[in-house]
């Protein structure tokens, strides 16, 4: 590979060889060096073409977010040699997502707005790269990121985008930082279903800095007396940070009947051992968890089983049949039907 860099006579780098280099890099200037000159060569003689060519944008920033060279891969895009070789949302992705790991957080917002420029899937706002950028907003805390996580917020709602819930805790979280806890609230309202950690302790710590206690205890009742269904509880883990800061509104209202239910409250939830270490910070940054749709999946092939398994196979296609062994359908008028046995889709 390096002779044909090296050579006087410029070669072709194919796809294969590209590939091979990517996969074998190791974690040394020398192989980095070698990986980066021919993604350079190799865009620099297909960028004409325009079929054909593999995408080695998100396979290279793999290979540089395993290595974490997280500096590498934000010079890539300002890099003019390598102008359209990463525009994939999922290059963005790891570069933001490293970045973020490595509290480089300013680095997430601009390349946030560099995304914003190219609009890779036809929009501005691609639902995790908000996640993101709203995270490190927040982990930025400054009013010019509020201001900025607020303003992607009502943007991303104008253009009648889908906000993932995370990305508004990230911004209800925002906000009480910032000690604005009645948009905090006007952001709750928002969420669809209110039975998570999360959004329990962020609406607490807002109530609490409203000094509206009664509501705040209305919600710690719902977690220490649930009279209903599994599937419509509300997950009950109530950060000891969030109790803190309600108990100094108690203080602060002076009152012995509101500090009264609340030691009952606390009593309840420590019985019921509802409360939790974990810090509202811990909450909203914990990773998005897929969601995962049980099957039925055959042990065998792998493919979703048949609703009559252990009826025989003959007896299946008499049962899909109208007299003995006569397709439904052939002296009947109607059009012969497509017969699937077993969960197979090859016609029979």
């Amino acid at each position: 590979m390096k002779s044909q860099l090296n050579s006087s006579v410029p070669s072709m780098i194919f796809t294969e060889d590209l590939k091979t280099v990517i996969h074998t890099c190791e974690d040394n200037p020398e192989d980095i060096d070698l990986c980066v000159q021919m993604m350079k060569r190799f865009h620099k003689q297909n960028e004409q073409l325009r079929f054909g060519t593999f995408v080695f944008g998100p396979v290279a920033m793999r290979l540089f977010y395993y290595l974490k060279k997280q500096d590498m891969m934000i010079g890539f895009y300002k890099d003019p040699e390598f102008e359209g070789f990463f525009d994939q949302l999922k290059s963005y992705y790891l570069s933001m997502d490293l970045s973020f790991k490595n509290a480089m957080y300013q680095e997430v917002v601009d390349a946030f707005e560099v995304l914003k420029t190219k609009q890779l899937a036809e929009t501005k706002f691609p639902r995790e790269a908000v996640v993101l950028t709203t995270g490190a907003c927040y982990k930025l805390n400054t009013p010019e990121s509020f201001q900025m996580a607020t303003d992607l917020v009502t943007q991303a709602r104008e253009a009648r985008v889908t906000i993932l819930r995370k990305a508004l805790a990230f911004v209800v979280a925002l906000a009480l930082r910032q000690n604005k806890p009645d948009f905090a609230l006007e952001i709750l309202s928002s969420f669809d279903r209110f039975n998570n950690a999360s959004a329990i302790n962020l609406k607490l710590e807002a109530l609490g800095q409203l000094g509206r206690l009664h509501d705040a205890f209305d919600i710690l009742r719902r977690v220490t007396d649930q009279d209903v269904p599994v599937q419509s509880r509300v997950r009950g883990e109530i950060c000891q940070t969030t109790l803190d800061s309600i108990q100094k509104a108690v203080d602060s209202a002076a009152d012995k009947e509101l500090s009264h239910i609340f030691e009952q409250l606390c009593r309840s939830l420590k019985e019921s051992n509802s409360i939790t270490n974990q810090t509202i910070d811990d909450l909203v940054c914990l990773p998005i968890t897929p969601r995962t749709f049980p099957r039925e999946i055959d042990n065998f092939s792998g493919r979703q089983r048949s609703n009559f398994p252990d009826q025989p196979f003959k007896s299946r296609e008499r049962s899909f049949g109208g007299e003995g062994d006569k397709p439904f359908g052939a002296n009947s008028g109607f059009p012969q039907r497509r017969r699937r046995f077993a969960g197979l889709s090859e016609e029979y």
